[in-house]
């Protein structure tokens, strides 16, 4: 704004000194002439300077118009790079993500299969168990009829009859 106000200043104060000598002269002399041609070279300088100033603008306009373009552009080409590396990045997750669960149900299924081998041969371990268990209980319980037998026999023979106390008496009372 202040080239645009000094150059009009500047055509002012010039008009006013022309102005001023034009009463100093007599019309139609010499310096009448001259300070009309004077005058005339102003405006056209003045006309001038400002198309030039005009085109200067218009120029300015231009180039920032160009800039712009070329900096949207460059904007819309980053754009699309970025977006294509999202898409990658997309792709390698899933692909990622896919591998995780394929491992992820090879690991189950490796600690089912091995959950239920443990389980299987926790249960045969305890059949076994059981089994040789339940063989002890049928041997004690032979050796306490057989002991019983024996010992009925014995008391048999010395004509021994049940005691009403004592430690005979608790041990044919389990008889």
């Amino acid at each position: 704004m202040q080239e645009e106000e000094q150059p009009g200043s500047i055509r002012s104060e010039l008009l006013e000194r022309l102005r001023a000598m034009e009463g100093a002269q007599s019309p139609g002399s010499l310096a009448d002439i001259s300070y009309r041609r004077a005058r005339e070279a102003l405006e056209r300088a003045l006309e001038e300077a400002r198309a030039v100033r005009l085109q200067a603008v218009d120029d300015a306009r231009a180039t920032r118009e160009r800039e712009l373009a070329s900096l949207m552009d460059s904007l819309r080409g980053l754009r699309q790079s970025a977006e294509s590396q999202i898409e990658s990045v997309l792709m390698a997750a899933e692909i990622e993500a896919e591998r995780i669960r394929a491992q992820a149900r090879t690991d189950a299924r490796s600690t089912v299969e091995r959950a239920t081998s443990e389980a299987a041969q926790a249960r045969a371990e305890a059949a076994a168990l059981r089994a040789s268990a339940e063989e002890r209980v049928r041997e004690v319980d032979q050796l306490k009829s057989e002991f019983d037998a024996l010992l009925t026999k014995t008391a048999n023979r010395l004509g021994i009859k049940s005691p009403s106390q004592g430690w005979w008496r608790r041990i044919t009372r389990r008889m």
